[in-house]
């Protein structure tokens, strides 16, 4: 929200806390104001409907955030999956966010010690502070390949970010070679592109090259027939 909307704000509480025989007095407001200022006004709005139709205990911050985080999801793996999702040497590949690197970099060294559990919940510890804080400061999750050294597999992991919406096609083209680029396409759902990007058979190779062949004949024979 921006603080042209703080009027819109405070009409919207002083509706919600009278359904709940309370009042939102000028610092009740600042304090939902300071939680709820990194979210848009229409999902604060959402969320408050939302908790009117299904609880009869009047709200607290947590439960409004709590409710727009499901109207209207980040996209950020929980710890378990992060967890799952990160690349546990040089050679696999990966889309990640920030966070889930910087969880990554803590748990480091227990990984490179062999200590995998260990790792495991130093890493979710980790993890999870790091969302919450970005979440109270509205920082939105930031995804990143991070490619590894084995070439196999690339195009599944790419393919999957970019059906969920963690990357773009053309930023997903451009980390393949070129026949790995349909194959990853199809697998992501882009139809349309990955016909587009689809590699030339052997076959359509040769027939092309026939019509070259011919159309170049065709051009030899009118000009020696001018020249007669």
């Amino acid at each position: 929200m921006i603080d042209s909307e703080k009027k819109e704000f405070s009409t919207l509480m002083d509706a919600i806390m009278p359904v709940y025989r309370m009042e939102a007095s000028a610092p009740t407001k600042l304090i939902w104001w300071n939680v709820l200022k990194n979210h848009e006004l229409c999902d604060v709005s959402a969320a408050f409907s939302e908790h009117v139709k299904t609880n009869k205990f009047a709200p607290t911050p947590a439960d409004i955030i709590a409710l727009i985080d499901k109207i209207r999801p980040d996209g950020r793996p929980g710890a378990d999956e992060a967890w799952a999702m990160i690349p546990m040497d040089e050679y696999t590949s990966a889309v990640m966010t920030q966070e889930m690197a910087e969880a990554l970099h803590i748990a480091q060294p227990l990984i490179d010690e062999g200590d995998k559990i260990a790792a495991r919940m130093s890493f979710k510890e980790a993890y999870t502070r790091i969302v919450e804080s970005n979440k109270r400061n509205g920082v939105k999750p930031s995804w990143f390949p991070s490619i590894g050294q084995d070439k196999e597999g690339r195009d599944t992991v790419l393919a999957e970010a970019v059906r969920l919406g963690r990357m773009t096609a053309d930023r997903a083209i451009g980390l393949l070679p070129p026949d790995k680029v349909a194959p990853m396409l199809q697998l992501a759902g882009e139809t349309r592109l990955a016909l587009e990007h689809k590699m030339p058979s052997a076959e359509d190779a040769m027939a092309k090259l026939s019509g070259i062949k011919e159309m170049l004949k065709a051009k030899t024979t009118r000009t020696a027939q001018n020249e007669i």
